[in-house]
Parts: structure tokens; sequence; C-alpha cells
């Protein structure tokens, strides 16, 4: 009795340790800072959104990597005047290309601001990693309808209505976050997460040569989907988040990174990088 005893306890933790090896070999969905690597690169992404009927859009996240990696991931947020209205995180082992998209009900004069991050984990010698930036401004009119660039006189009062009251709102949510959390904000170059991609970097301090520049962005994205992007996923698919555009403050003597966001809750957090 007691050598099956002690049989099936070895049996046992056979299985368990071959449980805990599998698990440890598969990929895990979570976006993280690797050394650059240089000999691979996305040669299409996109953000865009789409009208579908009268009342919705599709948005819609598309990247290609071109060569075949052990991971590819694409984060997606998407904001309505400034607060955070839907998170798209979509992950794939291996790949290449990854396709995802949502569907999001209009409402009338409104500023639509899209970001995504596109990510690659590669695993050759070392493990590394590439990725590149992708985002889209849109408006939509009184009558509903999805525009860029207004095209009458009316898609140009809508366009001004809701770029006021978006600037109106986020001002006031960065001005509370750097009262509450004492950021004395004349030492920052101030710059909204959404404006990243298409940003001109290169003349803010400690961001002038591009390997230092796309390793701080890397780190910055790290930070955020861990802190940031994960934990309010689930207040946003319920409606309940109150959370808007993170605004991140370039210290203008090169040496460090704040980013400024809320919580599910509406607290004001920060995240803190270093160069």
């Amino acid at each position: 009795m007691r050598k099956w005893l002690i049989i099936g306890c070895v049996f046992f933790s056979i299985v368990l340790f071959s449980t805990y090896i599998i698990r440890m070999q598969q990929p895990q969905p979570v976006i993280q800072h690797f050394p650059l690597d240089s000999s691979a690169a996305f040669i299409d992404t996109s953000t865009s959104m789409k009208k579908v009927d009268f009342r919705r859009i599709h948005w819609r996240l598309i990247s290609t990597l071109d060569t075949e990696a052990y991971l590819r991931q694409d984060v997606g947020l998407l904001y309505e005047n400034g607060r955070l209205v839907g998170v798209m995180n979509k992950w794939q082992h291996p790949a290449s290309r990854l396709t995802q998209e949502k569907t999001h009900r209009l409402q009338p004069n409104k500023q639509l601001d899209a970001v995504s991050f596109h990510f690659a984990e590669l695993h050759k010698n070392q493990i590394t990693s590439t990725f590149k930036m992708s985002g889209v401004r849109s408006y939509t009119s009184g009558t509903h309808e999805l525009f860029s660039f207004p095209k009458n006189e009316k898609e140009m009062q809508s366009r001004q209505i809701a770029k006021t009251e978006t600037s109106r709102t986020l001002q006031q949510v960065w001005n509370d976050a750097k009262q509450q959390l004492s950021i004395p904000a004349s030492q920052y170059t101030e710059l909204p997460l959404t404006a990243l991609p298409t940003a001109d970097l290169t003349k803010i301090p400690g961001l002038s040569e591009d390997k230092e520049r796309q390793e701080i962005i890397s780190r910055l994205w790290e930070g955020l989907y861990q802190n940031y992007i994960l934990p309010i996923g689930p207040a946003v698919e319920k409606g309940t988040a109150a959370t808007y555009i993170p605004l991140l403050l370039f210290d203008k003597s090169g040496k460090h990174l704040r980013v400024l966001y809320q919580d599910e809750t509406g607290q004001h957090r920060e995240l803190l990088q270093y160069y």
C-alpha cells in the first residue's frame, strides 16, 4: 500500500512539474521592452474608423511585420472628447499580421482620437523586439456624419464644437493632475499620448538620437500596458471608466519622462521613467 502511495505521489509531482514547464514555455500576451531589432520592420500599420450605418463606425487596427514573429501583439485606445471609450488588445503566436476591429456608436459633435501600438517579440539568438505606432483623429457632425476634414460650414461648426469641448475637458483634467501630484509644469514639454505617433520628438532634450528615442517610447508603452491599459480594460468594457487621454511630460533637462493618467475610478496616477 505504501509502495503505491509513493508511486502515486511521484507521478503526481511529475505531472505538476511538466505542466509548470509547459506553461512557462507558452508565450505571454505582455508588451515588454527587449533590445530593439533593426532586422525586422513593420511594412503596414494603420488605425482607422469607417462608418457602417447611420449611428455606428468600425474602429480597426491592422499591422503586418516583414517576418514571422514569435509573438505579435497590437493594442489600441479610442477616446471620445478626450474620454477613454474603447480598448482593443490582441496577440498571436507565431504571427506576422494582425487585424482587429470593434463597433463604436456615434454621438453628434464629437472628437474621436485613436492611438495604437503595434508590437513584435522575436526569438533568434536572443530575445528582441520591434514596434510601430499609428493613430487617427476624426469628428462627427450634428447629423452623425464621420469626417477628418470639414467639407461644409456645418461640419466646420461641428469640428469647432468638438475641439473646444475636448480641449476644455482635457485642460481641466491635466491641470487637476498637475496640482494634485505637485508637478512643476514649467519644467516639462507636454504632449498628449494621442499625438505621439506623428509628433516630432527630435527637438526634445534626451530624444534627439533615434536609438535612445525608440527605446524610451518602447519602455513608455511597456509601462502604460502594465499600469494603465490592462487594469482599466474591464471598466472600459462596462462603460464605467472615468479616464482621459494621458499626458506625457518630457523633462526639459533631458533626464526623465512623467506620464499623468487616471485609473478606472478617476484617481490621478503617475508613471516616472528615467532615461
